[in-house]
């Protein structure tokens, strides 16, 4: 008896004992071993019992099999490099750029109460105003939706994070601060309770804009004998990396243009709003990750035309530094600009119009520079994507979000050719569900809301170089 290989385009299970006289149909299947020299389309037959080498053609009946399998061999060999072929080409023909994945969230903390309002009273007004700010702050118990906002960005897993309002409060009867009614650093609640199970995120860029210390105030209830109190507010845009990504170069800074406070309480104050970017490396890609946060429109204030004029300085600004960086960019914040403020509004500059920070963004006058806004490169239904704002006390039941004003965006390389840079772009709105709320409590018997702002999750595919 002697067994007869038959391979065919690569296969190692065709094989077939017949009887040496009868060609019976196949009867046993067996397994090449691979020390066997094995040629396609012919037929290998050992003999067990000796050393005999037989090479001979298959029958017939299995010769058209053969024949068909070796085209469709042929057929997927010849695909395989079309395709190849037809990637090099769109890609350059060099590979100088790659696809690679990034996940990135952006979230503006909210202090928790009106913070601008003892700056927009009489000086007779101030005291009685950081009080009803402090009232606030207290009442939104920074600390339990801080819990909230860490499980939102921890289901994203996002290698880097943009946060605005990243508060440090201190209430405190001495301006030494070493007696302390309040001290919340929002940043180190934030990361105590986002690290919990080995997150591993840390802070890698950090600007500081308003910082004022030791503001005469006194407590809603007032305070025992009458002793004076003192309220130092911090502001900060953080940029946080997971453990995995690694980052180098940070850059912070305060926008040149701000908003002037006539108050003779605080001389020669403004309120400043900055930037903060690094370079960031994600599986092998390189890329410049920034963090901002514009001044506000002042909707509605009759002081709207100084805040939208110092809100577009700020916004070109920050194009102008950017358009000097040949990275991929990705720029993330809270830019206080929908969509639906069109290319221009009215503001105090010579000529009465400015371009709006979206439309300066998205290069939609001559001014702006081509960035791609990725809610509108989302993949899914159709959503609005509104992010602001919920009421001040954050109690209110339904949610109010009526502007997209905290935006993700992202630029190519300055050197970049080849096929469109982004793809597969899932991006969405967090924290604007009922579900995301805290939990109810006598204070709170509708729970409250993370913060007046819903934050921003995008997950995209971005080419860049290698």
């Amino acid at each position: 008896m002697t067994a007869i290989f038959f391979v065919a385009e690569g296969q190692h299970q065709s094989s077939a004992k017949f009887d040496s006289g009868l060609h019976r149909q196949i009867s046993e299947l067996t397994t090449i071993s691979t020390d066997t020299r094995v040629m396609l389309g012919e037929v290998v037959a050992v003999a067990p019992t000796d050393d005999n080498l037989i090479l001979s053609r298959p029958p017939r009946w299995m010769e058209g099999e053969i024949m068909i399998r070796r085209g469709l061999f042929v057929s997927l060999v010849a695909a395989s490099l079309l395709l190849a072929a037809g990637t090099a080409a769109q890609a350059g023909g060099d590979g100088a750029f790659r696809a690679g994945p990034l996940r990135v969230v952006t979230q503006n903390l909210y202090v928790g109460g009106d913070i601008l309002l003892p700056l927009s009273v009489p000086p007779e007004e101030f005291q009685d105003a950081a009080t009803v700010v402090i009232q606030q702050i207290l009442a939104t118990n920074y600390p339990e939706r801080a819990m909230k906002l860490s499980d939102l960005m921890r289901k994203e897993w996002p290698h880097l994070v943009g946060l605005q309002e990243v508060y440090h409060v201190k209430i405190c009867f001495d301006v030494e601060q070493s007696n302390c009614l309040l001290d919340q650093d929002y940043l180190e609640i934030l990361l105590d309770s986002l690290n919990q199970g080995w997150a591993g995120y840390r802070e890698v860029a950090t600007v500081t804009n308003i910082d004022l210390q030791n503001l005469p105030a006194s407590l809603p209830n007032g305070t025992p004998n009458g002793i004076p109190i003192f309220v130092s507010i911090t502001d900060r845009d953080v940029i946080l990396a997971h453990r995995f990504v690694w980052t180098e170069n940070p850059v912070a800074a305060n926008f040149q243009i701000a908003l002037p406070v006539n108050n003779p309480l605080l001389p020669g104050f403004s309120v400043l709003r900055g930037y903060a970017m690094v370079d960031a490396f994600v599986w092998g890609r390189e890329y410049r990750f920034v963090n901002t946060h514009l001044e506000v429109a002042g909707s509605g204030s009759p002081l709207e035309p100084f805040f939208r004029a110092v809100q577009t300085s700020q916004a070109l600004e920050l194009v102008a530094l950017l358009q000097q960086d040949d990275h991929v960019q990705v720029v993330v914040g809270d830019f206080n600009s929908d969509p639906f403020d069109g290319p221009f509004n009215d503001c105090a500059a010579p000529g009465g119009q400015c371009p709006t920070p979206y439309a300066i963004m998205s290069g939609a006058n001559p001014f702006g520079a081509l960035y791609t806004d990725m809610w509108l490169e989302r993949r899914g239904p159709f959503s609005y994507g509104n992010t602001c704002c919920q009421a001040t006390l954050l109690d209110n039941v339904i949610s109010q979000l009526d502007e997209r004003v905290d935006l993700i965006w992202a630029r190519q390389a300055s050197d970049y050719y080849g096929p469109r840079f982004i793809r597969n772009v899932r991006a969405k709105v967090i924290g604007e569900e009922l579900r995301d709320k805290t939990a109810a409590s006598i204070a709170t018997p509708n729970g409250l809301w993370p913060s007046d702002h819903a934050g921003v999750s995008a997950k995209m595919i971005l080419r860049s170089p290698k």
